[in-house]
């Protein structure tokens, strides 16, 4: 999967460390092979393709996609279509039990891809807009992920970070432009919920991403989605003026710590993608 930087209407710029992520479908090492249903193998055969369409829909920037625009966008519906049909027909399908936790995770983000996809032109707002190229930026990564995973059981291969950590990384990216639009001194209060509302969403994502195959990795961002899941809710309710759970002091310390926390996953991250 090609990851592509997120287009200038939604995004500032992310960590160095965090770009530098790229995604290769071949696993590199050879183990037992599980034996793979009909619909695994043709997922593990046409997801990566499809999701790369239709991010060169959505995330084109160069003068040559620019004059393809037409021709990108239908095959971007008819990628779009054809994945969350593959997604429907896995879901009932037998598989082995290496890959039943796989399954269950590529058809979330499939849908949650195709929900983005459906609602993005009916979209009038820029906060909107944004949530939903938001999402499809990191959910369309997170497939790619998925598909990664799938393609390593099938062939028997062991998982490699780096073009596993696709997903996790663009939700990271998503989460760091919703807090750094949070210290916007201009933001009013109705842009500061709809941030903190997103940061609560994509937290929850990036819980569901701990997955890899660096169990440190996994454990840091499972701990900062957490908390900032809590930090979110609550900041959610002051700006609602209502009453939260914990003080604001508290509120104000697991913030320090989520900025402590990035800096630890940025640093593992550029560590395991030497």
């Amino acid at each position: 999967m090609r990851l592509a930087i997120m287009p200038k209407r939604v995004a500032g710029s992310l960590v160095a460390g965090l770009l530098t992520v790229g995604f290769c479908a071949t696993p590199l090492a050879h183990a037992s092979a599980s034996t793979p249903s009909s619909e695994t193998t043709i997922i593990v055969k046409n997801a990566d393709t499809y999701v790369n369409n239709i991010r060169d829909y959505f995330f084109c920037e160069t003068s040559k996609c620019k004059k393809t625009r037409s021709t990108e966008k239908k095959t971007a519906a008819l990628d779009m279509a054809a994945l969350t049909d593959e997604a429907k027909k896995v879901a009932k399908s037998s598989v082995p039990s290496s890959q039943e936790v796989i399954v269950e995770k590529f058809e979330s983000d499939v849908h949650s891809l195709a929900r983005a996809y459906a609602a993005y032109p009916k979209e009038s707002s820029s906060d909107a807009v944004a949530k939903n190229t938001g999402l499809i930026y990191y959910q369309s990564a997170n497939v790619g992920s998925d598909t990664y995973l799938l393609a390593v059981d099938v062939n028997g291969g062991t998982a490699a970070y780096v073009p596993w950590s696709v997903g996790a990384v663009a939700v990271l990216y998503a989460m760091q432009l919703d807090a750094e639009a949070l210290d916007v001194k201009s933001s009013t209060v109705p842009n500061d919920i709809y941030a903190s509302q997103n940061l609560e969403e994509e937290a929850t994502s990036l819980e569901s991403d701990a997955n890899g195959p660096s169990a440190t990795f996994n454990a840091l961002i499972t701990t900062f989605a957490k908390i900032q899941r809590e930090v979110s809710a609550d900041e959610i309710l002051i700006l609602q003026k209502k009453k939260t759970p914990i003080s604001r002091t508290r509120i104000s310390a697991l913030s320090t710590e989520l900025g402590v926390q990035f800096k630890e996953i940025v640093s593992l991250q550029n560590t395991l993608s030497k």
